[in-house]
């Protein structure tokens, strides 16, 4: 298997218009976002509808996953946005990843943010 060439630090944003290229593109262009920002243990998946980074509970307290997300958002030149329901709040942040939209998230319940 020939290894896949690596891409430039500042990929131009031109997506392949094939499905699975572009996804592809996708994964390799939040990699190195990931490494540029020397965060490890979040999840991220790629599909139609862009990148999907995921703070998970086991990243740490809500504190913590809150400061990722706006340590991300920051990077992505936004802001955070919290929704609260009656069962969990979403943290989320959206931007841009080398042309593909992006968006970073994480769930609190609000039984850890009163313990």
């Amino acid at each position: 298997m020939t290894p896949v060439p690596a891409l430039p630090a500042r990929d131009s944003g031109i997506l392949p218009a094939r499905p699975l290229a572009a996804q592809a593109h996708a994964l390799r262009a939040a990699a190195q976002f990931l490494e540029h920002t020397g965060m490890a243990g979040l999840s991220v998946t790629a599909d139609a509808g862009g990148i999907h980074i995921s703070v998970p509970e086991r990243f740490g307290s809500p504190a913590a996953r809150i400061t990722a997300v706006t340590f991300l958002a920051a990077i992505l030149g936004s802001r955070p946005v919290r929704r609260d329901t009656r069962v969990f709040s979403l943290i989320s942040a959206g931007g841009q990843i080398a042309g593909h939209d992006a968006q970073v998230t994480t769930s609190i319940d609000p039984h850890e943010e009163s313990s």
